[in-house]
């Protein structure tokens, strides 16, 4: 009972952050009075189609007044982060931050992919909740990670190469897990997003915070934050 609570919560959440990071990317009030709408009629949602995962299941897939197909995206998010608070195990405190750092990403993911916007006050409070919990290993792999960042964020100051928003995103990793996790997580990001690159017929900027987001979330939930 108390996993299907966490799950709901975190539909609940992932419908929250998807309908911040859309508003956010189209300069939208994140805290108006009206309720979202179909982007194909335009018709405003009633309250049981905003449902997570059920309003979408509700209406077969299809918007229920202009039968016009309704995207999986903001399903998909809603049932990532549902399962992501469901399987998060052990003492609150040593759950938590990695649970906030896990929705922090998507959100992150989300508005780097709609509008390349990283949003470096929201990846505060994962960070803190981390650094609180335990200190960072000073090993090699920790000396490691910290060139990486100075060279990236050198980087970024230079170049358009890569972005500010994706070394905050990598500080931020760094207080919730050893530097070992991240260096595999960022390796695994990097030879996806060849991948893309290589694959992709378009030509645009590639966003990469949502490379970092699958990677990290993928080893953590592996082989653990250590």
């Amino acid at each position: 009972m108390l996993t299907l609570f966490h799950f709901i919560l975190g539909l609940c959440l992932g419908s929250f952050i998807v309908c911040t990071a859309e508003r956010l990317s189209s300069n939208q009030p994140v805290w108006g009075t009206q309720r979202s709408i179909c982007p194909n009629c335009r018709h405003q949602l009633r309250a049981w189609q905003l449902i997570p995962l059920l309003g979408v299941l509700l209406q077969r897939g299809r918007c229920h007044d202009c039968q016009q197909p309704i995207p999986l995206q903001s399903s998909l998010v809603e049932g990532l982060c549902g399962v992501l608070v469901a399987t998060s195990t052990g003492p609150l405190t040593t759950a938590l931050p990695l649970i906030i750092g896990y929705l922090v990403l998507i959100f992150n993911s989300l508005t780097d992919y709609l509008n390349y916007d990283v949003y470096p006050l929201t990846l505060i409070t994962p960070a803190a909740l981390g650094l609180w919990q335990q200190r960072p290993n000073l090993d090699i792999g920790f000396y490691i990670l910290l060139v990486l960042i100075v060279t990236l964020y050198l980087l970024a100051r230079l170049t358009p190469t890569f972005g500010l928003g994706d070394v905050d995103v990598l500080l931020m990793l760094g207080c919730l897990a050893t530097a070992n996790a991240i260096l595999t997580s960022l390796a695994l990001a990097s030879t996806a997003a060849l991948v893309f690159f290589i694959l992709g017929s378009s030509k645009r900027r590639l966003p990469f915070v949502p490379f970092i987001s699958w990677g990290f979330i993928l080893v953590t939930q592996l082989v653990g934050p250590t």
